[in-house]
């Protein structure tokens, strides 16, 4: 039997900021980008090792990073909410360049978003 270990937040956090810094570039500021990076890197290493703990058998999906796990309308709503506090102004700008979407697919997202937490 294979025996699997679970990745290092260091690696976690380098994967998520370098698929960030891929969208954002230089459009973001840095320190604004390295916050959002570390919260995201804890909520992902915390899940991954909740995960790995509840679900033995699972162990290989849950020993290293999946980028596309970035895409989860929950690490979205993570990013939104951090920038929405940490820059109010600049949120939605910064939020379209982050979940690559046009003005109009950002706009309809959040009416989504507030129709879906106002049920």
């Amino acid at each position: 039997m294979i025996e699997y270990t679970l990745e290092s937040k260091e690696n976690f956090f380098n994967k998520i900021k370098e698929y960030y810094l891929k969208l954002a570039g230089s459009q973001l500021p840095k320190d604004l980008l390295n916050g959002l990076v570390d919260k995201i890197t804890d909520t992902q290493f915390d899940n991954y090792k909740r995960f790995w703990n509840l679900y033995p058998k699972s162990r290989k999906r849950y020993s290293e990073l999946k980028i596309e796990d970035l895409e989860h309308p929950l690490t979205h709503y993570e990013i939104i909410d951090f920038l929405k506090f940490k820059d109010l102004g600049n949120y939605k700008a910064y939020s379209m360049i982050l979940l690559n979407m046009t003005e109009k697919e950002f706009s309809d997202y959040e009416i989504k978003r507030y129709q879906y937490e106002t049920k």
